[in-house]
């Protein structure tokens, strides 16, 4: 057989290989590529209000103060990202002592128009700050 009726033969097989490429290939990537970015964006989200929660807590004047200051930068931070964040801010509010907030988040791995949403990708951020050793406490707070 000649080399010209052998490539012939093989006319439009070309189309079939980039079809299979398309399919195999880069099918997959437009899945990853939104969730990567649903990742990152849960990701900032999380961090970013760790720490104004945090802040708004070392701010305030006593221990009640603190938690509610911290539970408004929670809902600031949700309305601005419209993430569904929870807050844990452990520590102790007094002079020298350190606060420390966990904020968490769920990430939807994949959402389909028929299936809706399947598998949840938990995400955490953390801050600390410490209560200013210098600052007037309100009665009612740790000395």
């Amino acid at each position: 057989m000649s080399l010209r009726r052998r490539l012939r033969d093989e006319r439009g097989q070309g189309l079939i290989s980039a079809l299979i490429l398309l399919a195999g290939v880069l099918l997959p990537l437009l899945f990853l590529v939104p969730l990567f970015a649903r990742l990152e964006q849960g990701r900032l989200a999380t961090e970013q209000a760790a720490r104004d929660a945090v802040r708004a807590a070392v701010e305030a004047p006593n221990p009640t103060a603190a938690q509610t200051a911290a539970a408004n930068a929670l809902t600031r931070a949700r309305t601005q990202t419209g993430e569904p964040l929870r807050l844990e801010l452990d520590g102790q509010f007094a002079r020298g002592g350190v606060l420390t907030a966990r904020v968490h988040t769920s990430v939807a791995f994949a959402s389909l128009p028929v299936v809706g949403h399947f598998g949840t990708i938990e995400l955490a951020g953390r801050a600390s700050a410490p209560v200013d050793r210098y600052r007037s406490l309100l009665a009612g707070s740790s000395p």
